[in-house]
């Protein structure tokens, strides 16, 4: 009787562990049922609705915009100060996106950080280098005499130098976001152009004023590169170009007549050109290389 007992008492003792059991575990999967059942909201369905998403995104175009209103003010400037100003402007820029290179590479380069990562060469290495090949172009243009044509020759080397740095470095930053790195690579198309276009007249007044445009239109490029679908980005950039051309159009800016012996090296300038929108096509597959093997591979090198 007492052993009955005790089995009657033992098996309740497991039906009750059983039914305890039971009950966590109902109660532990309320929460999971609650949150299922709940309506997915906007800003999760669509990450473009976010508040955040949006914060990255101008954090994305702000170094360009940043730019264009700094060189904007160099513009209003009278022309006797303009000089001066223009030096400034672009010294605290660069100062700027240098800090913002070194934060980046702290955070291991966060796809927003690419189009400013991006601009430090631009400013540093490839404005300086357009400017000097614009203005020997305008200085030399029409000139039949050889020897002229080699300092334009040799701007035209450091632009195609700086070119390819900004594009090892557009590259190596926009690795974690390889659809969103063709945005970063705009700048050097826009200025391109816009230094054969004027180079007949390469003043410092239309010069800036083409600037200030150049980084607003890639501003808007960048933040609309950032809000479409991946699957859009890299045509973000490529039309950004075609509005540049109309805008070309629309102030009636043909194409300028270059001759004597310059004339050679601004079919350099337009190969030049045309394999810059290239790459800016190709940049997605390119920087996802990078992530995949070449950045691994320069890793190995540095470590011996």
């Amino acid at each position: 009787m007492a052993r009955g007992g005790w089995v009657a008492m033992g098996r309740r003792s497991v039906l009750e562990v059983e039914a305890v059991e039971d009950a966590r575990g109902r109660v532990a999967r309320r929460p999971v049922e609650a949150v299922a059942a709940q309506p997915i909201a906007a800003d999760e369905r669509n990450p473009t609705f976010g508040v955040g998403y949006w914060t990255l995104g101008l954090l994305a175009a702000g170094p360009a915009l940043l730019g264009a209103l700094g060189f904007l003010i160099v513009a209003l400037r009278p022309p006797q100060a303009r000089g001066a100003s223009f030096g400034v402007v672009l010294g605290v820029l660069i100062a700027a996106l240098a800090f913002g290179a070194v934060v980046a590479h702290l955070l291991d380069y966060p796809a927003w950080s690419a189009p400013g990562v991006t601009l430090l060469p631009v400013y540093a290495l490839f404005l300086p280098a357009a400017v000097l090949h614009g203005q020997w172009g305008a200085r030399v243009n029409g000139d039949p005499d050889p020897i002229v044509a080699v300092p334009f020759a040799a701007t035209w080397a450091l632009l195609a130098a700086a070119a390819i740095v900004t594009v090892a470095v557009a590259f190596a930053a926009g690795r974690h976001a390889p659809s969103f790195s063709g945005s970063a690579l705009l700048p050097l198309p826009l200025l391109l152009a816009w230094t054969l276009v004027l180079a007949p007249s390469f003043d410092e007044g239309r010069v800036t004023r083409a600037l200030v445009a150049t980084l607003a239109l890639a501003s808007c490029a960048t933040l609309a590169a950032w809000l479409v679908p991946a699957s859009l980005r890299p045509l973000a950039p490529l039309a950004a170009i075609a509005a540049q051309f109309a805008l070309f159009w629309w102030l009636r800016l043909g194409w300028p007549a270059f001759g004597g012996a310059i004339a050679p090296i601004v079919w350099l300038d337009l190969a030049l050109f045309l394999l810059l929108v290239v790459l800016i096509g190709l940049a997605p597959p390119c920087a996802a290389w990078v992530r995949r093997a070449g950045w691994p591979a320069v890793h190995r090198l540095l470590r011996g």
